[in-house]
């Protein structure tokens, strides 16, 4: 069915040709479509300036390299932002009539990644080299939260043993979902590069979404690392040390004292540096005797008086503002480096190239933002209205429940109706079961009347 509805949208192609195609002949060639293998006949056209194209390749979205549809390269690379590239092939396998190999899932990632990198490499020659003045985007908000933390990643075949990824995520403020809160309208933003690198690329990233002219205040967190506090300065924002952070420093340098921890802790919340170094330096005398001691609680006094810039809450620093209400501590990034680089790209005895690292990272981005699967915007088929049978005169009307005689030709997934139908897997399940190949295929096409 597949190989005569293709044939046939060529035969469309072919009547419907610019002037300057000539057809040259017929070539064979292989799809790995979600519904198995398709081996299609379709033309090759010779252009004006004696280039072949195939008209049909252009309008299913066609790589000439790989033989993998638009549906499968989106399942392919949805797949390998969640999973190692071994498990994303056995599950494919499992799965669908055709298996797809680890190889070509590896390739397939290269192939959507870095077109973007190199989009984005110039982009950023352009703006912050040459002076191009980017396209300001339409939303204006009071306040913008951006957060940001590293993770170390294991490298191999690379002279370090190790790198940092750095995250980073930007949100509006919070939303209440029952009893738990929900990041309002996130932004994602990773990978491997240094500090200027990094807030380059975000703030390119913000400026598509964000009038940043028209935005009333930027709160920065972050662990005490240089770059983030680096952050807050590029973007004109005020910076907050995250309170996990400063709670876990005060522990490791009073953890013996819980008194002392609590007061300074304080002091710090409050603002009152002064009162919280000079708490430390009585702390420090005390446990002169205590080498190992001391030396800890001169460790908190450095880390403190280095971000002595955040360590006041930041909602003391907004009064006067509207729209002030509902705001909460900051911290969501330690939950986040977890969720998107972590889980992927750290546990299980990973390790990557440099290489790697970049692609994979720009791919976890792009999976977030909705670029890589448009499977949450597919149509459901309509469902087909329940029409109540009508008994005849002279007939005694059935008893009990009505069988559907063709209920067993119906295919039933539970999943697609169960607590977890928004995630991404049910939602690949969904479009398999119900899908349109023929709408995916090829868009706009309409086949002739027989």
């Amino acid at each position: 069915m597949a190989r005569t509805v293709l044939e046939e949208a060529d035969n469309e192609l072919m009547r419907g040709r610019d002037e300057g195609l000539i057809v040259v002949g017929f070539r064979e060639r292989r799809v790995v479509t979600l519904f198995g293998d398709v081996r299609i006949r379709r033309r090759l056209y010779r252009d004006r300036e004696g280039k072949g194209r195939y008209l049909l390749d252009e309008a299913m979205s066609l790589d000439k390299r790989s033989p993998l549809s638009p549906g499968m390269r989106e399942l392919s690379a949805l797949l390998s932002s969640y999973m190692p590239f071994g498990k994303c092939e056995r599950l494919l396998r499992m799965l669908l009539p055709t298996g797809v190999s680890h190889t070509t899932v590896h390739r397939q990632v290269g192939r959507i990644t870095e077109p973007v990198l190199a989009r984005e490499d110039e982009e950023i020659v352009e703006v912050f080299e040459r002076g191009k003045v980017p396209e300001a985007g339409e939303k204006e908000v009071p306040l913008l939260f951006l957060e940001g933390d590293g993770v170390s990643v294991a490298l191999q075949r690379e002279e370090e043993r190790r790198t940092e990824v750095k995250v980073g995520i930007a949100y509006e403020g919070w939303e209440e979902i029952g009893s738990r809160y929900r990041l309002k309208d996130k932004t994602v933003y990773l990978g491997l590069m240094d500090s200027n690198r990094f807030w380059e690329g975000f703030s390119l990233s913000l400026a598509r979404k964000y009038n940043l002219g028209k935005v009333g205040q930027v709160v920065v967190g972050g662990d005490g690392a240089n770059w983030v506090r680096k952050g807050a300065e590029l973007s004109g924002g005020m910076y907050q040390l995250d309170r996990f952070h400063l709670r876990r420093a005060m522990l490791r340098g009073l953890g013996n004292d819980p008194g002392m921890a609590d007061a300074v802790y304080r002091a710090c919340t409050s603002g009152d540096v002064g009162l919280a170094d000079s708490l430390l330096i009585r702390a420090q005398a005390e446990a002169h005797a205590d080498k190992e001691r001391a030396a800890a609680i001169a460790d908190l006094r450095s880390y403190i008086l280095d971000n002595a810039c955040g360590l006041a809450d930041y909602r003391l620093k907004l009064n006067g503002m509207d729209g002030l209400d509902g705001l909460r501590g900051l911290g969501s990034i330690e939950g986040n480096v977890d969720k998107l680089v972590a889980s992927r790209m750290k546990k299980r005895g990973m390790s990557w190239t440099k290489r790697g690292i970049r692609r994979m990272t720009r791919l976890i981005q792009m999976q977030h933002e909705g670029q890589i699967s448009g499977w949450k915007t597919l149509p459901r088929l309509a469902e087909p209205a329940i029409t109540q049978e009508v008994p005849q005169p002279n007939q005694p009307k059935r008893k009990g429940k009505k069988r559907d005689e063709g209920a067993w030709l119906n295919m039933d997934l539970p999943a697609l109706r169960g607590p977890h139908q928004n995630r991404s897997w049910v939602l690949g399940l969904d479009h398999i079961a119900h899908g349109s190949s023929a709408v995916r295929v090829f868009p706009g096409f309409k086949p002739t009347k027989p």
